[in-house]
């Protein structure tokens, strides 16, 4: 939908005078009524130089007998210009003018030059050389009132325009014309409405003139007849605004029909009169095998289902769709009969579908226009045009009635606004905004008003809707930011129970993703309903009195919502595996569902949630090596872990690993040797490892291919703390190399723990600016576990575990002998803290 900025302005009085408000302004003002802006254009800029010219004399070429020499006054002086148009006017009459310096639309810049011997000093234009409109056959002839030296863009509006295009949502057919977008505005702005005065026709009763066979698909037929219609081309003022929203002129009197399409919405149809048998019109269903001529050449075999404007023997017209070519407004014709309707949307949308034909009004008309008011404003404007530029005289008119949708009376409780919006907008302006929409209240009883929508809205069916409205016009900016849960009207209270305090934000939740999705890992959605079969796989049988079901599964789902995100991911590994031999690195972030303890706490929703199953939220991550890359180390229990632990980090969060219980049942999934626990400040948020054979053999998983998986409940993560910046380090860091001999039973993250404890109580406070444990210039940690080797070389139940241990002063370069000395102080009181489990534990 094109919306023209000019036309706007006419409809739009500012009580302060101080006019629309910029294009960009403008712009974002329409976007505030949730009417989107998908383009602006801005038009005839450069024809600011443009006048209007008097032919003061023609005279032929010397040297071309196809060119004339035309001299032209712009009121003060003589111009001479060579022009090749036959229809310069004679001596007297006027012309668009371009004087030397006028850049045209096309980017051409006159200049003073000879053409064929002859200076000419400008250019007569036509409206196509100044893109405002599709004439090229000639020069445009202005009205010979008209004094030279005026400026063209004064004498006719929309010449400079900016043309707004809007994307209109299928509930907002109001929208559809400039009145509608203009009336948004003006509730929104504090503007006046000022659509032109349109008085109701008072014309002699013709009730031949229109018959009534369809009453349920025509709701509403005016016909009014009109004679001495005088058919031509229309007023430049027409033309110029048609062109700009994108529209051909055709002849004033179809023009007209168009005017008002884009001003009121309201599609509209003119016929032939004296082309219709008996002069009349028959609103019928279509008989089976019908043929129609349209408008644009097309021949059509009607259907039963289709709705026709007949005259007494033959369809002229698919109802709300398109004319016919035999009843056409062309020129010489003198009587019309003019059509203004309003057609069930349904069946239209049925015909358009059906005939593959899309016109401005099949548009409109299948999404409802207007059946009231704004039907009869529509047709007292083209009455209106009518008579004043077709210089047409209505002899009759006659109107029927059909079914049309009963107008609803919505009741709207001022407190329930305050309580769904979480703001409190005073009563006055609520009413203001709702009758700005012409919406029709009386606050009678001041706590249910009765509120009617008018009928060019069709989509204000329910209170809700009329919130929506005061929301949409008070501005969607204007909302407070807080999170508020309906209690009482006119009272809020904090979301429910069951959302832990310091709960991660959503911002979090979102980071966390983002830092998922940045370690390679593809996000997918997983389907909510599951199998219960998959989820004792998973999680044994003892959740099944935990899982919701539901009482009608769509068919082709599962008939419980998921408990667990595991059985979803590796449905989807399964589907990877069996068809290439990549990697499959995947991670979801949703929630799960089961039936809980419910809560004792008393709370606005505490009744409610004792009644709902628990939503807690997971992020989960599965991997799977590529076929010929079984020995990949980052598809282990550890690098799973790093994984985790650099999610956490990225959103503020310092996170540790610890050994699980072997036969923790929370943890039956994954095998009970390769798994392991994530802790954030001592709280278990978290678990990682390999999943158990029993469950890849389920899913069909390949033996050889180890499948590792880790699972963050983000509801148990905390807020982090706000991140503090530090400068990088100025000079260099160093690193020392050590490996361990341990007991297999020894979890890396207590030998890092233990590392991290004896380095903090190392440090020489003695000293000004000591070297300390710190993150080196290649590491992402003070210590990184480099290798964890068993195998040839290492007794049995031992290991090798090889980390690597970052040093480094704040202010100054650190020395050899230093860090060497601050190295083995740490290393040996790590060693006193391990030998307390490990006795053998030492250097290797």
């Amino acid at each position: 939908m094109l919306i023209s900025r000019t036309w706007l302005q006419q409809l739009l009085l500012d009580p302060a005078e101080r006019g629309l408000p910029d294009d960009e302004a403008l712009d974002a003002a329409i976007t505030s009524v949730g009417l989107e802006v998908e383009g602006v254009t801005t038009h005839g800029a450069c024809l600011t130089p443009m006048v209007v010219a008097e032919v003061v004399s023609i005279e032929p070429h010397p040297s071309a007998d196809r060119l004339r020499l035309v001299t032209l006054s712009d009121g003060e002086q003589s111009i001479p210009v060579v022009c090749g148009a036959p229809n310069v006017p004679e001596p007297g009459g006027k012309v668009a003018f371009a004087p030397v310096g006028t850049t045209l639309p096309g980017g051409l810049t006159l200049e003073a030059r000879e053409v064929r011997g002859v200076l000419s000093q400008g250019m007569i234009c036509s409206e196509q050389e100044l893109d405002i409109g599709p004439d090229h056959e000639g020069i445009m002839v202005l009205p010979a009132k008209w004094r030279a030296g005026d400026r063209l863009i004064d004498r006719v509006a929309g010449i400079v325009d900016t043309v707004f295009e809007l994307s209109i949502t299928p509930n907002r057919p109001d929208a559809l014309g400039h009145v509608g977008v203009a009336r948004d505005l003006a509730a929104k702005l504090g503007y006046t409405l000022a659509v032109p005065p349109l008085a109701d026709p008072r014309v002699p009763s013709l009730p031949e003139l229109v018959t009534q066979q369809a009453p349920d698909r025509c709701g509403r037929y005016f016909g009014y007849a009109f004679e001495g219609a005088k058919v031509g081309p229309s007023p430049l003022w027409v033309r110029v605004r048609l062109h700009r929203l994108g529209l051909r002129p055709i002849n004033n009197v179809v023009d007209i029909t168009n005017l008002v399409l884009m001003e009121w919405g309201q599609p509209l149809h003119a016929f032939d009169r004296s082309a219709l048998a008996d002069g009349r019109v028959v609103v019928r269903p279509a008989q089976a095998g019908e043929t129609l001529v349209t408008l644009d050449d097309s021949e059509l075999e009607l259907r039963a289902d289709d709705l026709v404007i007949a005259d007494a023997t033959a369809p002229q017209a698919l109802a709300g769709v398109m004319g016919g070519k035999a009843s056409g407004v062309e020129p010489g014709c003198t009587t019309l009969l003019l059509e203004a309707a309003w057609f069930e949307p349904r069946a239209i949308r049925r015909t358009a579908r059906h005939h593959q034909i899309s016109s401005d009004s099949s548009f409109r008309f299948e999404r409802g226009v207007d059946h009231g008011l704004g039907l009869a404003r529509a047709a007292a404007r083209a009455f209106e045009l009518l008579e004043k530029l077709a210089g047409a005289r209505c002899v009759g008119g006659h109107r029927v009635d059909g079914d049309r949708p009963p107008v609803p009376e919505i009741i709207m409780r001022p407190d329930r606004t305050r309580m769904v919006l979480g703001m409190d907008i005073p009563d006055k302006q609520t009413r203001k905004i709702l009758r700005g929409l012409e919406v029709e209240v009386d606050p009678t009883d001041p706590s249910r008003w009765i509120c009617r929508p008018p009928t060019h809205r069709p989509d204000l069916q329910r209170e809700e809707d009329l919130i929506e409205e005061v929301m949409r016009i008070n501005g969607l900016d204007a909302l407070p930011a807080v999170a508020t849960m309906p209690t009482a009207f006119g009272q809020t209270a904090p979301t429910g129970l069951r959302s832990p305090a310091g709960a991660l934000s959503q911002r979090h939740q979102d980071q966390l993703v983002d830092a998922l999705a940045a370690q390679g890992l593809h996000e997918m959605l997983g389907l909510t309903f599951a199998e219960p079969d998959k989820l004792a796989r998973v999680h044994g049988e003892a959740t099944k009195a935990q899982a919701v079901v539901l009482d009608n599964p769509m068919r082709g789902m599962g008939p419980v919502l998921r408990t667990h995100l595991l059985p979803g991911l590796l449905d989807a590994a399964a589907l990877n595996v069996a068809r290439h031999a990549r990697a499959v690195r995947l991670f979801e972030v949703g929630r799960i569902y089961l039936w809980g303890e419910p809560p004792t706490e008393d709370g606005p929703t505490a009744a409610i949630d004792r009644q709902l199953p628990d939503e807690p939220l997971r992020a989960a991550v599965l991997l799977v090596p590529a076929r010929n890359e079984t020995a990949d180390t980052s598809v282990d229990g550890r690098g799973m872990a790093g994984l985790l632990l650099d999610a956490l980090q990225h959103i503020g969060l310092v996170a540790t690993t610890a050994p699980a219980e072997v036969d923790d049942p929370a943890l039956a999934h994954l095998h009970p040797g390769v798994r392991g626990r994530v802790l954030v400040d001592g709280r278990d948020v978290g678990s990682f490892g390999q999943v158990h054979p029993d469950v890849c053999e389920a899913w069909d998983l390949p033996d050889e291919l180890p499948v590792v998986y880790g699972e963050l409940r983000v509801d148990a993560l905390p807020q982090p703390q706000p991140v503090r910046a530090q400068g990088l380090p100025r000079f260099p860091a160093t690193s020392r190399d050590l490996s361990l001999n341990l007991d297999t039973a020894i979890p890396a993250s207590v030998v890092v723990d233990a590392l991290t404890e004896a380095a903090a109580a190392s440090i020489d406070t003695s000293v000004d600016d000591p070297p300390r444990l710190a993150v080196g210039d290649q590491a992402r940690t003070p210590i990184e576990v480099v290798e964890d080797y068993r195998g040839k070389g290492v007794p049995d139940g031992r290991r090798a575990l090889l980390l690597r241990l970052g040093y480094r002063a704040q202010e100054r370069s650190v020395t050899d002998a230093e860090v060497q000395q601050l190295h083995d102080v740490v290393v040996e009181g790590a060693l006193t803290i391990l030998r307390q489990r490990d006795p053998e534990a030492a250097p290797r």
